[in-house]
């Protein structure tokens, strides 16, 4: 080939050396008789031909990257964070505006919470009063007394019902185990009553009896009407005696009732109260748990970054609007997230793509002529088309870029979110001739298939 690119240019240029003026000088009519044919013209034909030759074989041999266009976006690696409200409520401030900075935990949007806080305190209070009742319970079962002062000294009007509730209730109690003493008391008298004339009826009756002894030895000696009557007060005094031994048993009975019944009221008191007390404290359980709950739901109220981040696009912007449950308020792109360019490739390019691709991304922001290009690679292609309004069914594809910066006049300008861009996924290379020579072959063909 560089053989042939000699020859020509040997040809060429023996032929400009070989003019000859010699027959400028002659008649007109001999010198176009005589003069031999220009070189400048041979010179153009194989110029022409030179060129002709050159484009064949720059058209045959030469290639070009095939490209599948698709528009795209930077975004975040995972997407941004949607922070959204737990329930119903109304906006009461916005502390932050799209592209600000924000540091974890710091307060986003304020939700109204006076509806809360009404239900907060009527818990605080309803808490505090059961706690102060179980306290009464449990010092009215176990009989200590109630501390009727706070810490800092002031009376408490609830503590105070509460004392007062004890104290009536200690009274109460205290009179009905005093009356059950009493009666207790009384059984005792009684007994001892019984067990005195007993004593004293059975002293008699033993008198009574060495007397009849007595008299028997010598009843033939005696009347028999005096004997007689002694054996009379015998037998009435051992009727006294055991009717005195029967009342006893039913006083110490009578009294055992008493200590009984003594014992169960006492019991029944205490474990009523231990019920009470119980009961209570379960209320006080629940009133817990609901405050637990109203505390957690109003911590929801105060909206609060998750992480640190700039605030990529904020949803909501009237103050006093009413915002739902899991209504996205605001996207939060993480400061420490990776960004990844999301794209659209079209249905009938979609074919001819696989992951690892090379890919040229051209940011809208920077002018690709002037500050060039983002190299990257094709990350992964979704396995389902959308349908786009403008360019129909789409594939959504994940390009990594290599890097993520560019020099701008000596400083370098980093990528961000939302900046559009359009890829440019390098499927293969095509000969030149190829450009011209399918649309022939396709006309053609169309061509002879028509009836």
């Amino acid at each position: 080939m560089r053989e042939f690119f000699e020859n020509i240019k040997e040809k060429i240029l023996g032929a400009v050396s070989k003019i000859n003026d010699s027959y400028e000088f002659k008649p007109a009519l001999s010198e176009i008789e005589d003069s031999p044919v220009s070189p400048l013209g041979r010179f153009t034909f194989w110029t022409i031909v030179f060129l002709i030759i050159t484009t064949v074989l720059w058209l045959t041999l030469g290639q070009i990257d095939i490209v599948a266009s698709a528009r795209g976006i930077v975004i975040p690696d995972g997407e941004a964070k949607i922070i959204q409200p737990l329930e119903t409520g109304a906006i009461e401030e916005i502390l932050v505006k799209e592209g600000d900075f924000v540091k974890k935990g710091q307060i986003l949007i304020k939700l109204d919470s006076s509806a809360s806080d009404v239900k907060l305190h009527s818990v605080e209070k309803n808490l505090k009063q059961s706690k102060i009742e179980a306290q009464r319970l449990k010092a009215t079962a176990r009989g200590k007394g109630l501390l009727t002062k706070e810490s800092n000294g002031k009376q408490d009007e609830e503590l105070a019902i509460q004392q007062e509730l004890f104290e009536q209730e200690s009274r109460l109690f205290k009179s009905l185990m005093q009356s059950r003493k009493m009666q207790i008391e009384e059984a005792n008298n009684e007994i001892k009553s019984l067990e005195a004339q007993k004593r004293d009826y059975y002293f008699q009756l033993q008198n009574a009896l060495d007397r009849q002894r007595r008299m028997k030895k010598v009843i033939d000696i005696i009347a028999y009407n005096e004997y007689q009557d002694i054996c009379d007060k015998v037998n009435n005094l051992r009727e006294n005696v055991s009717r005195l031994n029967s009342e006893i048993l039913k006083a110490k009975a009578r009294k055992a009732e008493l200590v009984a019944q003594m014992a169960q009221a006492e019991a029944e008191f205490k474990t009523q109260k231990f019920e009470d007390l119980a009961q209570k404290q379960k209320e006080i359980k629940e009133l817990e748990a609901n405050k637990e709950q109203i505390d957690f739901s109003n911590k929801k109220q105060r909206i609060t970054a998750p992480c640190d981040g700039y605030i990529d696009k904020l949803m909501v912007h009237t103050t006093g609007g009413i915002v739902t449950p899991a209504q996205e308020l605001i996207a939060l792109t993480p400061v420490e997230q990776p960004l990844i360019i999301k794209a659209q490739v079209l249905n009938r390019d979609v074919g001819f793509i696989k992951p690892g691709m090379n890919v040229s991304v051209k940011i809208d922001t920077f002018d690709f002529q002037k500050y060039g290009i983002l190299n990257g690679t094709l990350k992964s292609i979704s396995k389902n088309s959308i349908e786009d309004e403008k360019l129909g069914p789409v594939y959504e594809v994940y390009i990594q870029p290599d890097t993520k910066t560019f020099k701008i006049d000596g400083r370098e300008e980093k990528i961000a979110t939302g900046m559009t861009l359009n890829a440019e996924i390098n499927i293969g290379k095509r000969r030149i001739i190829e450009f011209f020579i399918y649309p022939l072959i396709k006309y053609l063909d169309e061509g002879m298939s028509v009836r």
